[in-house]
């Protein structure tokens, strides 16, 4: 097996040239020197990452194994925190390996995220941050708290068997999946130019697998969706944040919008940073990567 310096070395001398677009006249052009660059900031990024993950190993006296096929087959019989660090692991080598770690690529198809969110992705690993990762369990308690717009209850355990669907009592249902998008700011623009383009620009099929948490009140949500006539989109409302903390959605430099994909109790994809005018293109995005 290659040595992860080896590995760094490699992806650092056949890293491909990446694109500069000139949003001004929307053309394109190719430089080595841009994408040599890049190549060598990821390199750090991941030999960073690993040499943190080998001092915890041996600060706390665990060796994390390498995931197997097997042990990919044995998912269901791992536990949670099991499961996340095999996770943690599979993912960076799976960074290593992937050329979207040296390829700044466009949101569509089944890409969701840009390099600079991948880059924030290792940069938290390698610093141990405390935040939920593609692949950790997904609690359902926090879906328990959150108010409906509608009446400004709670939805309790009754209400969220209605929104989680591996909760639902239909078998059918069980195996669908469920798209996230929050916000922690009150009255957030951005979100709010958000749920006028998703509502208008996502299909039925896809905006029944869509929910909005936001923080604002019951009745300034009521408002907002009354004043806009937006009807066809499921918005819950969390003003203590409680299910944006569970699910480390909050942001760590400032408040921003975040997405997710939830299924069989996984966070399944997590675009954190999203931004307003991709917040369509990632979603569809996510729904062809999960339909594949």
């Amino acid at each position: 097996m290659l040595s992860l310096y080896s590995m760094v070395a490699t992806s650092e001398a056949f890293a491909p040239t990446s694109q500069i677009v000139n949003k001004s006249c929307g053309c394109t052009s190719t430089t080595l020197f841009g994408a040599f660059n890049k190549g060598n900031k990821q390199a750090a990024l991941m030999k960073k990452m690993a040499d943190a993950k080998k001092q915890r190993e041996i600060d706390s006296g665990e060796a994390v194994p390498e995931p197997t096929e097997a042990k990919d087959k044995a998912q269901d019989k791992l536990s949670d925190e099991e499961m996340k660090k095999q996770n943690d692991l599979k993912r960076f080598q799976e960074l290593l390996d992937s050329e979207a770690a040296t390829v700044n690529y466009n949101i569509g198809g089944g890409n969701y995220q840009t390099q600079q969110q991948e880059e924030e992705d290792l940069d938290a690993g390698q610093k141990g941050a405390d935040r939920l990762f593609e692949g950790d369990p997904a609690p359902v308690e926090p879906f328990e708290d959150l108010l409906n717009f509608t009446t400004g209850n709670a939805l309790c355990k009754k209400g969220a068997s209605k929104v989680v669907p591996w909760l639902d009592k239909s078998l059918s249902k069980q195996s669908d999946f469920l798209i996230v998008v929050t916000d922690p700011r009150e009255k957030s623009s951005e979100l709010r130019s958000a749920l006028k383009n998703m509502s208008m620009l996502l299909t039925p099929d896809i905006l029944s697998r869509l929910i909005v948490i936001n923080a604002d009140s019951p009745g300034e949500t009521r408002r907002f969706l009354k004043k806009n006539d937006i009807d066809n989109i499921n918005v819950y409302c969390d003003e203590k944040r409680e299910w944006m903390r569970q699910y480390t959605v909050l942001g760590e430099n400032r408040w921003a919008m975040c997405s997710m994909v939830l299924k069989d109790g996984r966070v399944e994809k997590l675009v954190r940073e999203l931004d307003v005018e991709l917040a369509t293109q990632v979603i569809k995005s996510f729904v062809k990567s999960m339909k594949r």
